[in-house]
């Protein structure tokens, strides 16, 4: 197997696994009609366009298609990060509120409030599950390189005279 068949098949799975990522993920925000509020429909809108990245890495992508992909999958890493975000500060504000907690979350120290919201001590929301579009997008990411963004047109094959 040479170093180019090599790099294909990483490629290659690098992308099924962002496939089976975004499906998996999008199974998930299913499962938790995870469409209330505007702000759940960010993840929605990143699993969609993770998925287009997806189907334009599996055809043979073009410089500028290549260039596109790598700006949404660096979009789709910071959304994950503000997902994390959003899952953690909504445990913290859900603080006050739950049974176990109430009676003692205003003399919590601040670093054991956000760290109780962190781990999902109190609060409903998964705080890493939003991570899963960062690994999408790192696996979109990473399958692009090798390609180049410059498109270098093909020069013509000069025929052998007969």
């Amino acid at each position: 197997m040479t170093g180019t068949d090599l790099a294909s098949r990483l490629q290659r799975a690098l992308l099924i696994i962002a496939g089976l990522t975004v499906g998996g993920s999008a199974a998930e925000l299913a499962m938790l009609r995870h469409w209330k509020s505007n702000v759940q429909f960010v993840p929605w809108v990143v699993l969609l366009a993770l998925a287009a990245t997806v189907v334009a890495m599996a055809r043979r992508p073009s410089g500028p298609t290549v260039m596109v992909v790598r700006v949404v999958a660096v979009a789709a890493g910071l959304s994950s990060a503000f997902g994390v975000f959003e899952h953690v500060k909504g445990n913290y504000e859900a603080g006050p509120l739950d049974a176990n907690f109430a009676d003692r979350w205003a003399t919590m120290s601040g670093a054991g409030r956000w760290w109780a919201a962190f781990a999902k001590t109190v609060g409903p929301s998964p705080s890493l599950a939003p991570g899963a579009l960062a690994l999408a997008a790192l696996c979109v990411l990473f399958a692009t390189l090798g390609h180049s963004t410059t498109h270098v047109p093909r020069q013509p094959v000069p025929r052998a005279n007969r």
